[in-house]
């Protein structure tokens, strides 16, 4: 949204994808206002998990493999720190299996006593994501290294000051920023996940995700 609205964005050239079926991000940008900056219950089921949401969500290799852009063009993206981004996962994934049941009427069957034993505490959600559930495809798409998205080459915003790396960007490319925009709403604190989940798998997974933590510490140096 920062890009589509800073004046350097010509529709009638360039070209973009919107997760759902928005034909424009005009009609994007009205959906999110109404809806509490995409506040993640009021979202509908299109705007939830990977298979809907693919096509906006492909790696640098799918978009250079299917012709969506050349190998060497500039690329910008945003980087989260690996354990931040898991404790959003585990949020996510929580509420979603909670709207699941209210739409049932809060009636709970077998396998969301299953899923409550299993992934309901962090260190049980790790083990049934990282052990258990490894090698399933679904699990491998949502856990995807964010550094699958980028190039090398790639200029990446660390997550915390996104406003501060948009804005110096999009500024000195000539374009304008109206005002800060918010990433999606959410009301949740990381603090509980990663006070619950244990110091070995908080090393195990920056291992798996060492990559990320690479490229999140280097933009996060450009503002801290």
């Amino acid at each position: 949204m920062y890009f589509l609205e800073s004046g350097l964005v010509n529709p009638e050239t360039d070209s973009y994808r919107l997760e759902g079926s928005f034909d424009t991000w005009q009609e994007f940008k009205a959906y999110s206002d109404a809806n509490e900056n995409l506040l993640y219950r009021n979202l509908t089921d299109e705007l939830h998990g990977y298979k809907s949401l693919r096509n906006a969500q492909k790696t640098y290799a799918e978009i250079v493999e299917q012709g969506l852009a050349d190998a060497d063009m500039p690329w910008v993206g945003s980087i989260r720190h690996p354990l931040e981004w898991m404790g959003s996962l585990f949020y996510y994934a929580t509420i979603l299996r909670k709207l699941k049941i209210e739409k049932r009427g809060g009636i709970y069957n077998s396998l969301d006593t299953m899923m409550m034993n299993k992934v309901g505490m962090p260190d049980a959600a790790w083990d049934f994501v990282f052990v258990e559930r490894w090698d399933d495809v679904d699990v491998q798409n949502s856990l995807k290294p964010q550094s699958n998205y980028y190039p090398d080459h790639a200029q990446l915003f660390n997550f915390e000051n996104i406003n501060e790396h948009a804005r110096a960007f999009i500024e000195e490319k000539g374009g304008s920023v109206l005002k800060e925009m918010n990433v999606r709403r959410s009301d949740n604190d990381n603090t509980w996940y990663l006070n619950n989940l244990s110091e070995d798998r908080k090393q195990k997974s920056l291992e798996i995700y060492a990559k990320d933590l690479e490229l999140w510490e280097k933009a996060y140096a450009v503002y801290n």
